[in-house]
């Protein structure tokens, strides 16, 4: 998967705005979307930069924290869990080659999946 999608899919899965925008909640509903937006755009863009310049050690060597640590100290304010989390996903879909077939009739979206997978690691229960 490209880093833009990895990136893209993190902050969709990872990302508590809530928790990261406190503010949001005494905004004026009009001016939510604008904000949101615009903060999301922002933080899509500079984690592609750090990951882009710095990141690509912590990506081949499968190390979250240390991609997480390089966030953190370029600017990113995620609260480190949560940027951890998104760091791991991204790390997770890194190594999942996944491309868009089709849609189908009944709207159901078919891709092809190759995926790498580590048979000596532990489930966590």
């Amino acid at each position: 998967m490209s880093i833009d999608a990895c990136i893209a899919h993190a902050i969709h899965s990872d990302l508590d705005i809530l928790e990261v925008l406190p503010e949001l909640k005494g905004m004026p509903v009009e001016s939510l979307e604008p904000y949101i937006e615009h903060y999301i755009l922002t933080v899509q863009q500079e984690l592609r930069g750090i990951i882009v310049d710095n990141g690509d050690q912590f990506i081949r060597s499968k190390d979250a924290a240390g991609l997480c640590a390089t966030c953190m100290n370029a600017g990113i304010g995620i609260p480190p869990k949560m940027l951890l989390k998104m760091c791991q996903t991204i790390l997770q879909l890194s190594t999942i080659d996944a491309r868009f077939i089709l849609d189908t009739e009944e709207g159901t979206s078919l891709f092809y999946v190759k995926m790498g997978i580590n048979l000596k690691e532990k489930a966590e229960a």
